[in-house]
Protein backbone atom coordinates (compact mmCIF):
# COMPACT_ATOMS: atom_id res chain seq x y z
CA UNK A 1 0.00 0.00 0.00
CA UNK A 2 1.60 3.58 -0.70
CA UNK A 3 2.17 5.89 1.59
CA UNK A 4 -0.96 8.13 0.08
CA UNK A 5 -3.42 5.09 0.69
CA UNK A 6 -3.08 5.73 4.59
CA UNK A 7 -4.47 9.60 4.39
CA UNK A 8 -7.65 8.46 2.53
CA UNK A 9 -10.71 7.43 4.58
CA UNK A 10 -13.94 5.77 3.11
CA UNK A 11 -17.52 7.20 4.35
CA UNK A 12 -20.93 5.34 4.57
CA UNK A 13 -21.39 6.20 0.89
CA UNK A 14 -18.23 4.24 0.04
CA UNK A 15 -16.87 7.35 -1.06
CA UNK A 16 -13.01 8.39 -0.08
CA UNK A 17 -12.63 11.47 1.37
CA UNK A 18 -8.75 12.50 0.81
CA UNK A 19 -7.09 14.01 3.56
CA UNK A 20 -5.03 17.33 3.43
CA UNK A 21 -1.32 16.26 3.54
CA UNK A 22 0.21 17.34 6.67
CA UNK A 23 2.69 20.83 5.45
CA UNK A 24 5.64 20.63 8.25
CA UNK A 25 6.41 23.96 9.60
CA UNK A 26 9.32 25.86 8.43
CA UNK A 27 12.06 26.80 11.49
CA UNK A 28 11.70 30.38 9.75
CA UNK A 29 7.44 30.51 9.96
CA UNK A 30 5.99 33.10 12.27
CA UNK A 31 4.48 32.18 14.87
CA UNK A 32 0.93 34.07 15.44
CA UNK A 33 0.15 33.21 18.22
CA UNK A 34 3.48 34.40 19.69
CA UNK A 35 2.28 38.39 19.96
CA UNK A 36 -1.11 37.95 21.35
CA UNK A 37 -1.21 39.50 24.86
CA UNK A 38 -4.26 38.12 26.55
CA UNK A 39 -6.04 40.32 29.92
CA UNK A 40 -6.81 37.14 32.06
CA UNK A 41 -3.13 36.26 32.57
CA UNK A 42 -3.22 37.34 36.34
CA UNK A 43 -0.28 39.70 35.84
CA UNK A 44 1.83 37.28 33.77
CA UNK A 45 2.87 38.35 30.69
CA UNK A 46 5.03 35.66 29.22
CA UNK A 47 5.03 37.32 25.23
CA UNK A 48 7.22 40.20 24.96
CA UNK A 49 7.80 41.50 22.17
CA UNK A 50 9.74 45.15 21.40
CA UNK A 51 8.48 47.57 18.40
CA UNK A 52 10.54 47.10 15.48
CA UNK A 53 13.62 49.96 15.62
CA UNK A 54 11.89 52.07 13.37
CA UNK A 55 9.20 53.09 15.70
CA UNK A 56 10.14 56.04 17.68
CA UNK A 57 10.35 56.76 20.93
CA UNK A 58 7.49 59.72 20.42
CA UNK A 59 6.06 57.38 17.46
CA UNK A 60 2.37 57.43 16.99
CA UNK A 61 2.65 53.14 17.24
CA UNK A 62 4.70 53.42 20.90
CA UNK A 63 2.36 56.08 22.25
CA UNK A 64 -0.75 54.53 21.78
CA UNK A 65 0.65 50.76 21.31
CA UNK A 66 -0.07 48.12 24.04
CA UNK A 67 2.44 47.37 26.81
CA UNK A 68 3.67 44.42 28.66
CA UNK A 69 2.18 43.48 32.24
CA UNK A 70 5.38 42.03 33.08
CA UNK A 71 6.37 45.10 35.23
CA UNK A 72 2.70 46.36 35.98
CA UNK A 73 2.76 45.44 39.94
CA UNK A 74 5.76 48.23 40.42
CA UNK A 75 3.49 50.92 39.83
CA UNK A 76 0.85 49.83 41.85
CA UNK A 77 3.19 48.96 45.07
CA UNK A 78 4.40 52.72 44.76
CA UNK A 79 0.53 53.32 45.26
CA UNK A 80 0.04 51.42 48.62
CA UNK A 81 3.16 53.91 49.75
CA UNK A 82 0.87 56.74 48.86
CA UNK A 83 -2.31 55.53 50.74
CA UNK A 84 -0.23 54.91 53.77
CA UNK A 85 0.77 58.15 53.94
CA UNK A 86 -2.75 60.03 52.82
CA UNK A 87 -4.45 57.81 54.77
CA UNK A 88 -2.37 58.59 57.76
CA UNK A 89 -2.06 62.05 57.38
CA UNK A 90 -6.08 62.47 56.64
CA UNK A 91 -6.76 60.04 60.07
CA UNK A 92 -4.22 62.72 61.93
CA UNK A 93 -6.11 65.65 61.01
CA UNK A 94 -9.67 65.04 60.24
CA UNK A 95 -10.35 61.72 61.56
CA UNK A 96 -11.40 59.82 58.79
CA UNK A 97 -9.86 57.83 55.80
CA UNK A 98 -9.05 58.61 51.97
CA UNK A 99 -8.32 55.12 50.72
CA UNK A 100 -9.90 52.64 53.25
CA UNK A 101 -13.39 52.98 52.77
CA UNK A 102 -14.46 50.23 55.33
CA UNK A 103 -13.02 52.25 57.95
CA UNK A 104 -15.03 55.15 56.91
CA UNK A 105 -18.15 52.80 57.00
CA UNK A 106 -17.85 52.54 60.25
CA UNK A 107 -17.20 55.89 61.12
CA UNK A 108 -20.63 57.12 59.35
CA UNK A 109 -22.15 54.56 61.08
CA UNK A 110 -20.84 55.55 64.83
CA UNK A 111 -21.56 59.34 63.67
CA UNK A 112 -25.46 58.71 64.33
CA UNK A 113 -24.87 57.91 67.93
CA UNK A 114 -22.55 61.10 68.28
CA UNK A 115 -18.76 59.05 67.72
CA UNK A 116 -16.71 59.75 67.76
CA UNK A 117 -16.10 63.03 69.49
CA UNK A 118 -16.13 65.03 65.61
CA UNK A 119 -18.94 66.77 64.61
CA UNK A 120 -18.42 66.79 61.07
CA UNK A 121 -17.42 62.68 61.31
CA UNK A 122 -20.33 62.25 59.46
CA UNK A 123 -20.10 64.80 56.36
CA UNK A 124 -16.27 64.15 56.37
CA UNK A 125 -16.62 60.15 55.73
CA UNK A 126 -20.16 60.44 53.58
CA UNK A 127 -18.37 62.97 50.87
CA UNK A 128 -14.99 61.08 51.04
CA UNK A 129 -17.30 57.80 50.22
CA UNK A 130 -19.06 59.27 47.58
CA UNK A 131 -16.38 61.05 45.76
CA UNK A 132 -14.30 57.78 46.34
CA UNK A 133 -17.10 55.46 44.50
CA UNK A 134 -17.35 58.28 41.46
CA UNK A 135 -13.76 58.17 41.33
CA UNK A 136 -14.02 54.42 40.89
CA UNK A 137 -17.05 54.30 38.81
CA UNK A 138 -15.61 57.03 36.20
CA UNK A 139 -12.15 55.08 35.75
CA UNK A 140 -13.96 52.22 34.41
CA UNK A 141 -16.62 53.25 32.07
CA UNK A 142 -14.28 55.97 30.72
CA UNK A 143 -11.44 53.23 30.42
CA UNK A 144 -13.67 50.83 28.73
CA UNK A 145 -14.74 53.14 26.14
CA UNK A 146 -10.81 54.07 25.67
CA UNK A 147 -9.48 50.27 25.90
CA UNK A 148 -12.21 47.88 26.33
CA UNK A 149 -9.32 44.67 26.39
CA UNK A 150 -7.28 46.80 29.51
CA UNK A 151 -5.20 49.94 29.91
CA UNK A 152 -2.07 47.82 28.88
CA UNK A 153 -3.39 47.75 25.41
CA UNK A 154 -3.15 51.76 25.01
CA UNK A 155 1.00 53.23 26.88
CA UNK A 156 -1.05 56.70 26.96
CA UNK A 157 -4.19 55.77 28.72
CA UNK A 158 -2.26 53.52 31.43
CA UNK A 159 0.24 56.48 32.26
CA UNK A 160 -2.54 58.86 31.99
CA UNK A 161 -4.60 56.71 35.04
CA UNK A 162 -1.17 57.82 37.16
CA UNK A 163 -0.77 61.30 35.90
CA UNK A 164 -4.58 62.02 36.52
CA UNK A 165 -4.25 60.58 40.51
CA UNK A 166 -1.24 62.90 40.33
CA UNK A 167 -2.70 66.10 39.36
CA UNK A 168 -5.74 65.60 41.98
CA UNK A 169 -2.73 65.11 44.72
CA UNK A 170 -1.47 68.22 43.20
CA UNK A 171 -4.82 70.10 43.50
CA UNK A 172 -5.41 69.18 47.51
CA UNK A 173 -1.41 70.05 48.03
CA UNK A 174 -1.75 73.02 46.68
CA UNK A 175 -4.91 74.05 48.60
CA UNK A 176 -3.11 72.68 52.00
CA UNK A 177 -0.12 75.11 51.31
CA UNK A 178 -1.51 78.53 51.81
CA UNK A 179 -1.50 79.58 55.40
CA UNK A 180 -5.15 79.63 57.05
CA UNK A 181 -6.96 78.35 53.70
CA UNK A 182 -8.17 75.00 54.84
CA UNK A 183 -7.37 73.89 58.63
CA UNK A 184 -5.30 71.60 59.51
CA UNK A 185 -2.99 70.40 62.43
CA UNK A 186 0.66 72.37 63.15
CA UNK A 187 3.85 70.86 62.27
CA UNK A 188 7.41 71.25 64.21
CA UNK A 189 5.16 69.40 67.43
CA UNK A 190 6.54 66.72 69.80
CA UNK A 191 5.70 63.73 70.54
CA UNK A 192 3.31 64.05 73.23
CA UNK A 193 1.73 67.65 71.87
CA UNK A 194 -2.22 67.10 71.73
CA UNK A 195 -3.88 68.13 68.20
CA UNK A 196 -6.04 71.22 68.62
CA UNK A 197 -9.17 70.45 68.38
CA UNK A 198 -10.61 74.10 66.45
CA UNK A 199 -8.68 72.40 63.70
CA UNK A 200 -11.69 69.37 63.39
CA UNK A 201 -14.24 71.26 64.40
CA UNK A 202 -14.05 73.36 61.48
CA UNK A 203 -16.52 72.80 58.59
CA UNK A 204 -13.60 73.96 55.70
CA UNK A 205 -11.78 70.80 56.32
CA UNK A 206 -14.01 69.23 54.35
CA UNK A 207 -13.36 70.94 50.86
CA UNK A 208 -10.03 68.95 50.99
CA UNK A 209 -11.42 65.78 50.84
CA UNK A 210 -13.47 65.52 47.67
CA UNK A 211 -9.88 65.52 44.93
CA UNK A 212 -8.04 62.88 47.68
CA UNK A 213 -10.85 60.40 47.83
CA UNK A 214 -11.58 60.79 44.21
CA UNK A 215 -8.25 60.16 42.93
CA UNK A 216 -7.98 57.29 45.67
CA UNK A 217 -11.11 55.88 43.67
CA UNK A 218 -9.27 55.97 40.41
CA UNK A 219 -6.23 54.36 42.14
CA UNK A 220 -7.62 51.19 43.29
CA UNK A 221 -10.01 50.91 39.92
CA UNK A 222 -6.89 51.17 38.34
CA UNK A 223 -5.46 48.41 39.55
CA UNK A 224 -8.46 46.52 38.94
CA UNK A 225 -8.04 47.17 35.35
CA UNK A 226 -4.07 46.09 35.39
CA UNK A 227 -5.62 42.38 36.40
CA UNK A 228 -3.51 42.69 40.00
CA UNK A 229 -6.24 41.65 42.24
CA UNK A 230 -3.91 40.59 44.86
CA UNK A 231 -3.29 44.54 44.73
CA UNK A 232 -5.97 46.54 46.16
CA UNK A 233 -3.63 48.92 47.01
CA UNK A 234 -6.24 50.75 49.20
CA UNK A 235 -7.04 48.19 52.46
CA UNK A 236 -4.82 45.20 52.88
CA UNK A 237 -7.81 43.34 55.36
CA UNK A 238 -7.78 40.78 52.45
CA UNK A 239 -4.33 40.89 51.62
CA UNK A 240 -3.62 39.35 55.08
CA UNK A 241 -6.37 36.93 54.52
CA UNK A 242 -4.82 35.89 51.15
CA UNK A 243 -1.35 35.74 52.76
CA UNK A 244 -2.69 33.00 55.43
CA UNK A 245 -4.80 30.92 52.83
CA UNK A 246 -1.92 31.09 50.20
CA UNK A 247 -0.62 26.77 50.64
CA UNK A 248 2.59 28.27 49.41
CA UNK A 249 3.46 30.99 52.00
CA UNK A 250 6.93 29.33 52.60
CA UNK A 251 7.88 28.43 48.64
CA UNK A 252 10.92 29.69 47.79
CA UNK A 253 8.86 31.19 44.49
CA UNK A 254 5.86 32.88 44.68
CA UNK A 255 4.81 35.79 43.43
CA UNK A 256 1.62 36.51 44.13
CA UNK A 257 3.19 36.29 47.79
CA UNK A 258 5.91 38.77 47.38
CA UNK A 259 2.99 41.41 45.85
CA UNK A 260 1.43 41.09 48.50
CA UNK A 261 3.82 41.32 51.08
CA UNK A 262 5.41 44.12 49.48
CA UNK A 263 2.04 46.15 49.47
CA UNK A 264 1.43 45.58 53.12
CA UNK A 265 5.19 46.48 54.24
CA UNK A 266 4.96 49.89 51.69
CA UNK A 267 1.55 50.83 53.05
CA UNK A 268 2.92 50.53 56.74
CA UNK A 269 6.36 52.69 55.79
CA UNK A 270 4.20 55.38 54.30
CA UNK A 271 1.61 55.42 57.69
CA UNK A 272 5.54 55.90 59.54
CA UNK A 273 6.59 58.21 57.53
CA UNK A 274 3.51 60.21 57.37
CA UNK A 275 3.50 59.95 61.27
CA UNK A 276 6.87 61.77 61.48
CA UNK A 277 5.91 64.77 58.71
CA UNK A 278 3.41 65.21 60.21
CA UNK A 279 5.76 65.57 63.31
CA UNK A 280 7.89 68.01 61.49
CA UNK A 281 7.73 71.90 59.67
CA UNK A 282 6.52 70.25 56.70
CA UNK A 283 3.27 68.89 58.57
CA UNK A 284 0.27 68.15 56.11
CA UNK A 285 1.08 69.99 53.18
CA UNK A 286 4.69 68.41 52.92
CA UNK A 287 2.84 64.40 53.10
CA UNK A 288 0.40 65.67 50.31
CA UNK A 289 3.55 67.15 47.68
CA UNK A 290 5.77 64.07 48.27
CA UNK A 291 2.27 62.05 47.51
CA UNK A 292 2.01 63.78 44.25
CA UNK A 293 5.21 64.15 43.55
CA UNK A 294 5.46 59.91 43.87
CA UNK A 295 2.35 59.64 41.54
CA UNK A 296 3.98 61.96 39.25
CA UNK A 297 6.92 59.99 38.49
CA UNK A 298 5.10 56.87 38.42
CA UNK A 299 3.23 58.23 35.27
CA UNK A 300 5.85 59.35 34.01
CA UNK A 301 7.81 56.01 34.49
CA UNK A 302 5.29 53.79 33.33
CA UNK A 303 4.87 56.10 29.55
CA UNK A 304 8.57 56.15 29.03
CA UNK A 305 9.88 52.79 30.54
CA UNK A 306 7.05 50.07 30.45
CA UNK A 307 8.65 47.58 27.67
CA UNK A 308 6.19 48.00 24.19
CA UNK A 309 4.36 45.00 22.74
CA UNK A 310 2.69 44.67 19.83
CA UNK A 311 0.10 42.37 17.54
CA UNK A 312 1.80 43.72 14.20
CA UNK A 313 4.34 45.52 12.91
CA UNK A 314 3.23 49.13 12.42
CA UNK A 315 3.42 49.78 8.44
Amino acid sequence: MSPNAHRELRNSAGERNPQPPVKATSPEAPNNRAHKNTLEMDGEDPGKHPLPSKAGFLSRARIIGPVTKEYGDWPLLAMSLVTGMVDGACFTNYGMFIGMQTGNTVILGLSTAGLPDNPHAWLTTLVSIVTFLVGAFLTFRVSKVITPDGPNRNRLWEASLFMIQALFLILAAALATPDGLIPQNPGGTARNTPNPPEVIENIKIVSLIPPLAFQSGIQIATSRLLGFNELPINVITSTYCDLMGDFKLLATNNVKRNRRALSVVLLLIGAIASGWLMRSEGGLESILWISAGIKFLTAIAVFCFTPAIRDEIPK
